[in-house]
């Protein structure tokens, strides 16, 4: 275990000091030599017996991208996991995927790309990095290690979507038996509203009433299905369940009603309350983050409890 992590480890500074050391050569054009399309490229090994690639097969490979003076992104350096993508129809003439379908796995070369063609076309962004601009032209440095040909890969991804939509059937249903086994431990009596929210009401405000466009004021605790509180406006109660943050200000949270930065669930819920009420609302995932959930935070089909106090309406 140690020697193979040991391996890696120098395998990356390896490649690191390879891209490195091109970087800091200033290639003259004619060291390159260029397709009938206008790419650029440069072979630093060929393996004549290698698997070629195809438009939709999948690769793994080892790719660095720089400028003529400065490496911005190192595969084996800037991920966890191995670069693997598919073969897409070229975006333009001299793209990614064209360097990549005169490669065979086993081959390492050079491809000299339009900046800012690649990371508006190939890489979607809407704006350029600070250092591309309309005449900046981009190296990449590829080292194919291997190819999965796009009928096998089509098959993997098929399966992969097969285990993902059981997964998800998986969260649905545990959802909707979470949500039950909630109502029931905590004796809730009250009905669904036909948006498949439960307003628990505790205690019934006399003043002005939450309506669309009003400015409220809301003191609350937000939590999963299970009752771990992970959010909360009310000091104390961050400190007593240990999640307090000293960066944050707690006070009452300040919005308009209907906002749409505020979650379904959340409008809904406080639509029936007025200043002074308190409750609790029972918000499935429908009303919430539904199937996409948050990377990183919010699993799918993650339903939510919030009690609310509303401190002031106007």
């Amino acid at each position: 275990m140690k020697d193979n992590r040991l391996l890696g480890i120098v395998h990356n500074l390896l490649l690191l000091l390879v891209v490195v050391s091109m970087a800091g050569c200033q290639f003259g054009q004619d060291e390159f030599k260029t397709t009938p399309g206008g790419l650029q490229y440069k072979f630093h090994h060929q393996n004549k017996a290698g698997v070629g690639v195809l438009i939709g097969d999948m690769v793994t490979a080892d790719v660095a991208f720089r400028t003529v003076d400065s490496v911005f992104f190192v595969s084996s350096r800037d991920l966890t996991v191995p670069y693997q993508f598919e073969v897409l129809e070229p975006r333009f003439q001299g793209d990614i995927y064209d360097a990549l379908l005169l490669m065979a796995v086993g081959d390492s070369a050079t491809f000299i790309i339009d900046g800012d063609s690649l990371f508006m076309m190939d890489f979607e962004r809407q704006d350029l990095p600070e250092f591309i601009d309309l005449n900046t032209l981009v190296y990449m440095d590829v080292r194919l290690q291997d190819v999965m040909p796009g009928e096998e890969f089509s098959k993997e991804k098929e399966s992969y979507k097969g285990r993902v939509e059981n997964m998800l059937a998986e969260l649905k249903a545990k959802e909707e038996a979470d949500i039950q086994a909630y109502l029931e431990q905590h004796d809730v009596k009250v009905k669904p509203t036909e948006s498949g929210l439960y307003f628990i009401e505790i205690e019934k405000g006399n003043g002005p009433s939450v309506k669309t466009g009003k400015s409220v004021k809301v003191d609350y605790s937000a939590m999963f299905i299970s009752g771990e509180i992970f959010e909360t406006s009310i000091q104390n109660i961050a400190v007593k369940y240990d999640i307090f943050d000293s960066t944050k200000r707690y006070q009452p949270f300040q919005y308009r009603q209907g906002d749409t930065l505020t979650i379904d669930g959340w409008n809904e819920g406080l639509s029936y309350m007025k200043q002074g009420g308190r409750a609790i609302l029972v918000v499935p995932s429908s009303l919430a983050y539904g199937v996409e959930g948050v990377e990183g935070f919010i699993p799918p089909y993650t339903p939510f409890i919030y009690e609310v106090n509303i401190v002031e309406v106007k």
